[in-house]
């Protein structure tokens, strides 16, 4: 057990961190301006914005993992399945899942300098304005709107085509972006996908990150010279002290003048670090909320539980998780000779190279008085105004990929004959939660996603599925695709007529996450609209566990932007 004062209040004078090394200078420097845990997304732009906005001022970046430009495949988009359980990811796992089968889901999070975007697929959507209207509804600030991180996207971006609209797009930003299109990747059942999901009732729109992205836009992707983004190049960590494997326990929270404020971290290894003025955690989602509580801020009975001295009650740490839960399908084309998938001989064009297999991302809103009743078994007076009900919401992400590959069952081999679709409940009111295993900084938490356990969510990902199957098996487009479902062998076809049962049964089994966790140390619940955590002066969160809500969109886009917005925050 930790001692009676848990370190929190450290003693003067304050120990040295030495060693050969630790610091890129080689110093034994332990105090510095700011200290930024986690080195991804938001962290790593958020030090490279301050560092180089303040350059009189120091800022340490501590990550917990590697620095990855020694691994071959981190530049290669393709291969993003094989570095999640490599050494770059934190390889974090929930408990069994009640509503999935009771299976543990596995849950990707990137463990390098770079975070998620060293294992991720580059996927670059900002999601949908009326997404933002809750984030500012629930910070209380409209700095949250879409509105007001429109200028903080634009930052962040290098849009793909020059005569982009300037009101929606940036065009001189770090962050090098591409579609399918501006690519030239004219892929074999481009056209077959798109008369295939317009007879299925969803339209073609144009760029789907001008806040409108319901339908069928282009797939865009953060790329560069066909290789992956190498953060610390478009964010350059030059002026920045960077300190790789290197693991923070928890924030140090002294008494100045009666307040509670954040003097600095202490590390796994018992070395104290210092920041004058400000800690900013950026260590994402599922460990955020881990130094939150370590430190002594968080619920009560779960401190007391671990014989961790609370300093601020702070309950809803760890709690509000929600992620994108998807469920997976394999498809056998029925024409495989014209090379449409990753593997066959033909698949040959160099323009396929150095990008996800992909061309659209489909989002799709879930309609009728089924969506209702389903919202009305957690909240009996649901009225048609609820922002869920909203006939235009992104209710389900869906994505085909030219490319099939399963170890398990059904058995798939990357021979070209395949694709698979993915289906994403984008808006789900599931929530889940994480706690500690134990007062040691290297246990990892203990992650419940408790997916699908509302019926609202049962019911979005069951209509999202009946439109998967309705796209390839009942419209013209999509029987020249596919011949028929690859299912598991235990399992029944499903169609768009398919029984809530049957989907169930399918959905329980086989259902993933897509390793999206946010939620867990909300904007409006622990944060302010500053990010700051409240009752702790001098600290701040910078990573998705600030999300108040979710998003009908992949995280990495809103991150750069919440982290540009910060940068001007703390002017």
């Amino acid at each position: 057990m930790p001692a009676a004062t848990n370190g929190h209040l450290v003693p003067h004078p304050y120990p040295e961190v030495s060693g050969s090394g630790f610091l890129p200078d080689g110093s034994a420097k332990n105090s510095f301006d700011y200290i930024i845990v986690g080195a991804g997304c938001a962290g790593s732009a958020l030090a490279s914005r301050l560092s180089t906005q303040h350059p009189d001022r120091s800022v340490l970046l501590v990550e917990a993992g590697p620095n990855p430009s020694y691994h071959p495949l981190v530049p290669q988009p393709l291969v993003a399945p094989m570095l999640r359980g490599s050494e770059l990811d934190w390889k974090y796992e929930s408990i069994p899942q009640v509503h999935l089968a009771k299976r543990p889901i596995y849950e990707a999070a990137g463990k390098a300098l770079g975070g998620g975007s060293v294992i991720n697929y580059g996927l670059w959507t900002r999601g949908d304005v009326q997404d933002y209207e809750q984030w500012a509804k629930a910070s209380g600030s409209d700095r949250w709107s879409y509105d007001g991180l429109l200028p903080y996207f634009k930052r962040s971006e290098n849009h793909y085509d020059p005569k982009a609209n300037e009101k929606h797009f940036g065009s001189g930003g770090p962050i090098p972006l591409v579609s399918t299109e501006s690519t030239g990747r004219n892929y074999p059942l481009r056209g077959l996908l798109v008369s295939a999901w317009e007879a299925a009732g969803v339209p073609r729109i144009g760029d789907p990150n001008n806040g409108s992205p319901l339908g069928i836009g282009d797939a865009v992707e953060c790329r560069q010279n066909l290789q992956r983004v190498n953060l610390s190049d478009v964010y350059p960590l030059d002026s920045v002290q960077v300190v790789t494997e290197t693991l923070v326990d928890k924030v140090l929270i002294e008494e100045v003048n009666g307040n509670k404020r954040a003097s600095g971290v202490q590390l796994a290894d018992g070395k104290v670090l210092l920041a004058s003025r400000e800690v900013i955690l950026s260590a994402g989602a599922i460990h955020t909320p881990k130094i939150l509580m370590l430190s002594g801020i968080g619920p009560s009975g779960e401190l007391s539980r671990h014989g961790i001295p609370q300093i601020v009650d702070s309950p809803s740490v760890g709690r509000n998780l929600f992620n994108h839960m998807n469920v997976k399908q394999y498809w056998k084309l029925r024409h495989p000779e014209i090379g449409a998938s990753v593997g066959h001989p033909e698949w040959t064009n160099p323009a396929f190279k150095g990008a996800n297999p992909l061309d659209y991302i489909v989002l799709h809103t879930v309609q009728g008085d089924g969506l209702k009743a389903a919202l009305a078994g957690e909240d009996p007076n649901v009225t048609d105004d609820h922002h869920l009900l909203n006939g235009e919401r992104c209710h389900v992400e869906t994505f085909v990929q030219y490319a099939a590959i399963s170890k398990g069952d059904p058995q798939i081999n990357p021979d070209g004959s395949h694709i698979q679709t993915v289906c994403l409940n984008m808006l789900p009111t599931s929530r889940g939660t994480v706690t500690l295993k134990s007062w040691k900084p290297k246990d990892l938490p203990v992650v419940d996603s408790n997916y699908f356990a509302t019926d609202f969510d049962k019911h979005v990902v069951r209509e999202g599925l009946r439109k998967v199957q309705q796209v390839f098996l009942d419209t013209p487009a999509g029987k020249e695709m596919v011949i028929e479902e690859t299912h598991p062998s235990n399992a029944k076809p499903i169609s768009s007529s398919s029984t809530n049962e049957e989907l169930d049964a399918r959905i329980q089994e086989g259902a993933q996450s897509t390793s999206h966790p946010a939620g867990t140390a909300a904007m409006g619940r622990v944060l302010d609209a500053d990010l700051k955590v409240r009752g702790v002066e001098g600290l701040r969160v910078c990573d998705a566990s600030a999300f108040p809500t979710p998003l009908a969109g992949h995280p990495m886009a809103p991150l750069f932007a919440m982290a540009e917005q910060l940068t001007e925050i703390i002017g």
